[in-house]
């Protein structure tokens, strides 16, 4: 105050705004931070950016972080007297890991709010909106034809307007603080370039530019207090109930403890992938030499993988003999006296080749005589004057072949195909990798492929008269044949007939049925009659018959592709992993390329064995398994290693844990504070890259044991719990009051209470029966569906889920699964509707709610159009419904509020974000709206389970904190002797959140099905299952290695038996 500076310990206000720096060079201890109050500004320095040391140590420790509750050196484990404080900052989770006092295990009263999340909440935008916004804004290339794209597929609708309203632009932003301050307070725009001196700079840059990073940090903070400002009351009107406010709070301070073992497990993991690497290495080398063999006779133009490659060789190259005739004194040439002796010893040298075996020890004569290993040595001395200056590399050798060897005059030559790696074109090759059977193929142009044999139409007349390789496709037959024997399948006919005798049969029967199909259209309940749609019938048939007499008719596959050009051989590509938004809308990934069919969008099809090396290909087969062990581990090892562990000494942890018979002096503890987004997606759904996103232990993935790896302290139990078919349910009960107000009372609320998994009753077992895919799969069908994504989507999604199946086949099955669940649409006629219906005395069928068919909308429309005199189009329709289908109750609730003109959701009454209102985006973005209500409903339902439980743990004095929340799971960190207390708090909270929803959507009582957990694990360390080991291929002696037992799985009448359903102590 005043201009006044002055030393203080830490801020005393309960109110602060913050701002961290951190110095990307020297790690991962902050550097600079500044924040403010309503009374003064603030500002804290690294000892690292004060003193000048040789070096630091990496190990982070409470010192090196910035006190914020207590003086810098004190010990405060055991401090009680906690104040609530509250600071605000943006994307506060970054800020939150260097503060000091959020490591302990107790913690404190210190609760963060991110201006970040707010902003998702108010006006976040979706995936999609975010490339139109940036297109909008900054012209990106990449999204302006995005929205190029999009507007194509909106103008090409049959219904609903092209995007003509950008109004959505003018009330969002992407998530950074300067395009946030700009949306929320305008004005200057702020300078974020010193931010670069941070981020590439080093400690002397920052001391050499104290002021003005200092000053760039103020600024920051300011701007972050700005934009609460506006963002506050816009926050509170649009997300009214104060339990959205306490549970984003309590979101906020996830805790994860972890000990020695995380040390262990990042070295054994590190250890066991770099061994793996160089097996996998010397593999893909003994391949590239075995197949280098092939050389030989040309035997490489038979093999079905290598006949491509580049096998032209260099010729060994010599200088001539630098030895010249000098001529004698009688005028004669004479050879020199040097030539002679070599001339000599090479005779004695093919003497000594040919030579009888050693017919003993050798005389005294014998023994002074030169050997002839030495002679060898002499003349093979006198060959390097032959050598030419510059050294040939590997003459004699195919071109592919010496690629992979380093040249003899690189730093860290090492004999061999030592240059070889999964990332190599050839290296599939190599490996002989089929897909179903059939070699795989690179294509310049459509990346990664295989070859089907049986083509005839560019079979070469003469096959020796073209230069260049020829495809031996005879061998890929006998290769298919030998698949199909191996797999039981039936086999082709011989496949240069195959195609003539297939269009034999189709021009009677198949072809006509293709156009009986596409006949349908004229009276599909989605589309609307018109001329294109007759004229595509006729299109339709002649792009038939001519895929037809160019593909085979015995595969089905992402293909063929007729310009590569193979003599008798088809091009099919490797089907793409089709991208997953986080909506779950399937794009179309048959136009993307595949570039490695390593990736781990192919683990599936290598585990199942429809991507595989060749029979009797062991050092192919084996790679395969070891790039599937390590897939894991490549690709999550730099987040999982860069995770930031602050190390406790023995005076920051509290008695209950060095009093414990189980404290080990020798041992580490300390935790990692995971940097979560708590609003990180524009449904509320909170986001973190590394542990919301980390996939249960498997056998064969290296590291996999990662979440096993949060390990409480001795004293401590984690209890925790998976909320059982969570947005399942929150989804069915919204259908069932809507239809009757009662639970159950719908086909899909039933099959949500009353099915299981364990007999096959339940909704993903039904699904994955009825279309015939894995339980696994059926689950991403399910959520799909429920997330408001089309039958499109599911046509896409079966055909990702099993590659053999034809594009008809994925669409009837699709189409027999949407019209079982979703069910067929009708229509409720508007004012305009009822009156043409009177006004023409027209007969409709209707339904008991009084909604017709599409077949009597499109009638009645035909009719109006006829006897109006300037061809008005009436607008007929008031409202689509859903009608006949198991889910078409829960569809009809979903899209009634997310086509409100301002949807909430129905428990917490939080609104949609200003960029999805539909006053803005009028018909647009309706699967995203969809999509938000069930799942901003579920983070409803977190926030009220967070909530309850921190009231609970207060009012009952149950000893512990909020650990993680990922996905539909829970874990708190509990002192051990209050386990069985927070294990019944858990089983009441979820009583209390069911119960919350049921009454606010206007049903009066709860299934017991539902009401509780089916089960309260009390574990030691963080896994999916109490019973899990955790063996993996870093980890073979499972959690045992680690000295954890397995733990506790307790369901509602095992937690009263315990507690005699009591909460008190």
């Amino acid at each position: 105050p005043g201009g006044r500076a002055e030393p203080v310990d830490f801020p005393e206000e309960r109110a602060l705004v913050l701002d961290v720096e951190v110095c990307v060079a020297d790690g991962q201890c902050p550097t600079l931070a500044v924040a403010v109050s309503p009374h003064a500004w603030y500002s804290w320095c690294s000892r690292r950016l004060l003193e000048q040391r040789y070096s630091w140590s990496s190990h982070l420790a409470l010192a090196d972080l910035i006190p914020m509750e207590s003086p810098a050196g004190a010990s405060c484990a055991s401090k009680q007297d906690w104040t609530e404080r509250v600071v605000v900052g943006h994307n506060v989770a970054f800020d939150r890991a260097f503060i000091k006092e959020q490591y302990l295990i107790q913690g404190s009263k210190m609760r963060f709010l991110d201006t970040m999340s707010m902003h998702m909440a108010i006006s976040g935008l979706t995936g999609f909106q975010r490339s139109l916004w940036m297109a909008a804004k900054h012209g990106k290339r990449k999204g302006l034809q995005q929205v190029r794209e999009h507007m194509k597929k909106t103008r090409s609708k049959a219904e609903g307007p092209a995007i003509t309203s950008w109004d959505w632009v003018h009330v969002s932003s992407i998530n950074n603080l300067a395009d946030v301050h700009a949306l929320y307070v305008g004005g200057e725009r702020l300078e974020k370039e010193a931010r670069d001196i941070f981020l590439k700079g080093s400690m002397a840059d920052i001391r050499s530019n104290f002021q003005e990073l200092m000053s760039y940090c103020a600024r920051d903070v300011q701007a972050t207090h700005e934009v609460f400002q506006e963002q506050l009351p816009l926050f509170m009107e649009r997300c009214p109930h104060p339990v959205t406010f306490a549970g984003m709070l309590e979101m906020g301070v996830s805790y994860l403890p972890v000990n020695g073992n995380w040390k262990r497990y990042l070295n054994d993991a590190q250890g066991i992938y770099e061994d793996l690497q160089k097996e996998m290495k010397k593999s893909l080398m003994n391949l590239a030499n075995d197949a280098c063999q092939l050389l030989h006779d040309h035997r490489y133009k038979d093999d079905p993988w290598l006949w491509d490659l580049e096998w032209d060789t260099q010729e060994f190259k010599q200088k001539k003999n630098p030895v010249k005739k000098k001529k004698g004194q009688n005028g004669n040439s004479q050879v020199s006296p040097a030539a002679m002796d070599a001339k000599e010893s090479a005779q004695e040298w093919q003497e000594a080749l040919l030579a009888p075996p050693d017919p003993g020890p050798p005389s005294e004569e014998e023994e002074l005589k030169v050997s002839e290993s030495q002679l060898c040595l002499e003349r093979l001395k006198e060959t390097v004057v032959l050598q030419p200056k510059r050294l040939q590399h590997l003459p004699g050798h195919p071109g592919w072949y010496r690629k992979l060897c380093p040249r003899l005059e690189e730093e860290g030559w090492v004999p061999g195909p030592s240059l070889i790696s999964l990332q190599m074109r050839v290296t599939p090759k190599l490996m002989r990798l089929a897909w179903d059977g059939f070699p795989l193929h690179y294509s310049e142009k459509h990346g990664w492929g295989y070859l089907v044999p049986g083509r005839q139409d560019n079979l070469p007349a003469d096959p020796g008269e073209t230069d260049v390789p020829s495809c031996p496709h005879r061998v890929i037959e006998d290769l298919y044949r030998q698949h199909c024997l191996e797999k039981g399948k039936e086999q082709p006919l011989r496949l240069e007939t195959a195609v003539e005798d297939e269009l034999l049969v189709m021009d009677g029967s198949t072809i006509w049925q293709k156009v009986e199909e596409l006949s349908r259209i004229e009276v599909d309940p989605e589309e609307k009659t018109s001329k294109a749609d007759q004229s595509l019938v006729l299109e339709e048939m002649e792009e038939l018959k001519w895929a037809q007499k160019s593909q085979p008719p015995f595969h089905h596959g992402n293909g063929p592709y007729n310009d590569v050009n193979i003599p008798g051989c088809w091009f099919f590509k490797l089907p793409h992993k089709a991208t997953l938004t986080p909506l779950l809308l399937l794009k179309d990934g048959n136009d993307n390329n595949v570039g490695s069919p390593f990736a781990k969008d192919f683990l599936p099809q290598m585990e199942d064995g429809t991507l595989r090396a060749a029979v009797g290909r062991t050092h192919g087969t084996r790679a395969l398994e070891i790039n599937k062990m390590i897939s894991f581990w490549r690709n999550a090892h730099k987040r999982i290693s860069s995770q930031m562990v602050v190390w406790l000494k023995k005076g920051d942890l509290p008695r209950v844990v060095t009093r414990h018979p189980d404290y080990n002096e020798e041992d580490s503890y300390g935790a990692i504070l995971p940097q979560v987004v708590t609003a990180g997606t524009v449904t509320r759904r909170a986001v973190e890259p590394t542990w919301l996103t980390a996939s249960n232990a498997r056998a064969d993935r290296v590291g996999s044991e990662l979440k096993a790896m949060v390990q409480v302290p001795p004293g401590y139990s984690l209890v925790g719990a998976d909320v059982d078919s969570q947005e399942l349910w929150i989804a069915a009960v919204l259908g069932e009051a809507q239809f009757a107000g009662m639970h159950g009372c719908t086909a899909f609320g039933w099959m949500t209470l009353q099915g299981k998994k364990s007999n096959a009753t339940d909704l993903h077992s039904k699904t994955a029966a009825t279309v015939g895919i894995s339980r696994e799969h059926a689950k991403v069908f399910n959520y799909g569906r429920i997330y408001g994504a089309g039958q499109p989507f599911a046509e896409r999604l079966l055909m990702q889920f099993n590659h053999r199946l034809t594009q008809q086949q994925a669409r009837d099955k699709a189409q027999q699964m949407y019209a079982v669940t979703k069910g067929i649409r009708r229509f409720h006629l508007s004012e305009e509707g009822e009156w043409l219906v009177t006004k023409l005395d027209l007969a409709v069928d209707r339904a008991e709610d009084g909604s017709v068919s599409a077949q009597d909308v499109q009638r009645l429309q035909r009719e109006a159009m006829k006897r109006s005199r300037n061809g008005k189009k009436w607008n007929v329709v008031e409202q689509r419904v859903w009608a006949g289908g198991t889910e078409s109750e829960m569809f009809n609730k979903l899209e009634s509020i997310a086509l409100s003109p301002s949807p909430q959701t129905p428990v917490l009454g939080c609104h949609i974000s200003r960029a999805l209102e539909p006053a803005m985006v009028k018909g647009e973005f309706v699967t995203s709206r969809v999509n938000w209500v069930v799942q901003s409903s579920a983070v409803d339902y977190l926030h009220l389970m967070l909530v309850a439980m921190k009231w609970l743990f207060e009012e009952f004095d149950i000893n512990g904190r909020f650990c993680i929340s990922i996905h539909d799971e829970v874990r708190y960190l509990v002192q051990h002797q209050d386990r069985y207390r927070a294990a019944l708090a858990l089983q009441i909270t979820n009583l209390l959140t069911r119960c919350m929803f049921a009454y606010k959507l206007g049903l009066q009582d709860l299934p017991q099905s539902v009401a509780f957990f089916s089960a309260v694990d009390i574990d030691q360390c963080l896994r999916k299952e109490v019973t899990m080991n955790c063996v993996t291929p870093s980890n073979p002696m499972g959690m045992e290695k680690y000295g954890i037992p397995q733990g506790e799985a307790l369901d509602i009448y095992q937690i009263i038996e315990i507690t005699t359903g009591s909460l008190e102590k």
